[in-house]
């Protein structure tokens, strides 16, 4: 028998229903200083085959700021922004200072299963005291310890977890050539992420929040503040000779000559250090108070502009940028990684420089991003005040009992 073919509600031959395919345009200002051409080309095409009739304008390149600048003055907003606030034309913490970028809760919500635990929830993120996020991290370079392997493995110690197990290393290496650490005095500001990986897992991201937004009664008799400042002070007669006048150049010239066993750093410093071939140097999370430990993460900013015309489109832009797929793009071509949840996995399947491996590595389940408000209509923050308090324990002029009521102190007479 003859198949009846199906028919259409007025009887005749059905035909395949046609789709409308809406064209819609993005357009996005992206920083590229030349590293990034191929991530960018890769991620766009890769955007526009999975969302039919949306075609990505791009202005990219190293004057992207200039171009974000002109575009904004002149009444046509770009959807999406990627530039970096290191970027040095201060466009980025202008437009923070302006409150002129567009909320991004809906975005970190969505995206939340994607990311490591704590991505948005910071003050990097959440530049004001409203709560709400505005920050999207793109890449993300892992901030903590670099240290000596050989001098490590040849006196038989482990990389400390706790700041108890850091004072013990300490104290270990009285009797040695070297010390256990050095610092920068010139140049502290390494002492906020100490302080932000020394309380997140202790006092939880909340917390430190408060403390990271200038909240006074945070800082009022605060035992986690004044223990974090009895660490300091234990170690302070415990490095190298001399920290308090030290560049960050010279910091890294006493890593390399076996000084000290330990310096503050970064992935891209471990990179430069790396390049001789016969060094062997290791990298490794801060020391917590107590806990498991948390990464501290320096993010590079995307965010989207308060007049952006496709503001829901750019939302699903940076949604893709978390997928697995973007992610796999920024392994291959960038060598570096969003703060994806699979990122130590992403590291072991790509083609990723040691340097990035080592740091990568060492990463936790989760990350903070720490940032000290921004005083209103301002540039200032009270970074600057704590680092030099840090140093100023170290130098034996400020008790660790005083240094939670010299915050408070500074916060009164600023905010």
């Amino acid at each position: 028998c003859k198949k009846e073919e199906p028919k259409n509600n007025n009887g005749s031959d059905s035909q395949p229903e046609k789709i409308e395919i809406i064209s819609r345009n993005l357009d996005i200002v992206v920083y590229d200083d030349g590293t990034l051409t191929d991530y960018w080309n890769g991620v766009i095409a890769a955007f526009e085959a999975a969302n039919a009739g949306v075609t990505v304008n791009a202005t990219m390149g190293k004057n992207a700021a200039y171009d974000l600048r002109d575009m904004i003055l002149g009444g046509s907003s770009p959807d999406f922004v990627y530039l970096p606030s290191t970027e040095e034309s201060g466009v980025t913490d202008a437009l923070i200072k302006d409150r002129a970028m567009l909320s991004l809760n809906d975005v970190a919500e969505s995206v939340s299963g994607l990311v490591l635990n704590g991505t948005f929830d910071n003050t990097f993120c959440k530049p004001y005291d409203d709560g709400k996020i505005y920050i999207a991290p793109l890449f993300f370079e892992q901030e903590g310890l670099i240290y000596n392997k050989k001098l490590l493995n040849e006196n038989g110690f482990s990389v400390p977890k706790t700041w108890d197990e850091f004072i013990s290393l300490a104290e270990a290496c009285e009797d040695k050539s070297f010390s256990a650490f050095t610092y920068a005095g010139r140049e502290p500001d390494e002492f906020v992420n100490m302080f932000a990986a020394a309380l997140a897992p202790a006092v939880g991201t909340e917390k430190l929040n408060a403390l990271l937004n200038c909240d006074k009664e945070a800082w009022t008799d605060n035992e986690q503040v004044k223990a974090f400042a009895e660490k300091l002070d234990a170690i302070k007669k415990l490095v190298v000779s001399g920290s308090s006048t030290k560049t960050k150049d010279d910091v890294t010239e006493s890593l390399k000559n076996g000084e000290a066993l330990f310096i503050s750093g970064s992935a891209a410093d471990l990179k430069e250090l790396l390049e001789d071939e016969n060094a062997d140097y290791g990298f490794a999370a801060y020391p917590a108070l107590s806990g498991e430990s948390t990464s501290v993460a320096a993010f590079s900013e995307m965010y989207i502009p308060i007049e952006a015309k496709n503001a829901d489109l750019a939302k699903d832009f940076i949604k893709f940028l978390y997928s697995s797929e973007a992610a796999a793009v920024a392994a291959q071509t960038a060598g570096k990684l969003p703060p994806v949840a699979n990122a130590a996995e992403l590291v072991q399947q790509n083609d990723i420089g040691k340097a990035e491996k080592e740091a990568y590595s060492a990463a936790g389940t989760a990350v903070v991003a720490p940032k000290f408000i921004v005083k209103a209509a301002d540039n200032e923050t009270l970074s600057d005040e704590f680092c030099a308090l840090a140093v100023s324990i170290f130098k034996g002029d400020v008790a660790p009992d005083e240094f939670a009521s010299k915050m408070v102190e500074y916060i009164e007479e600023n905010y």
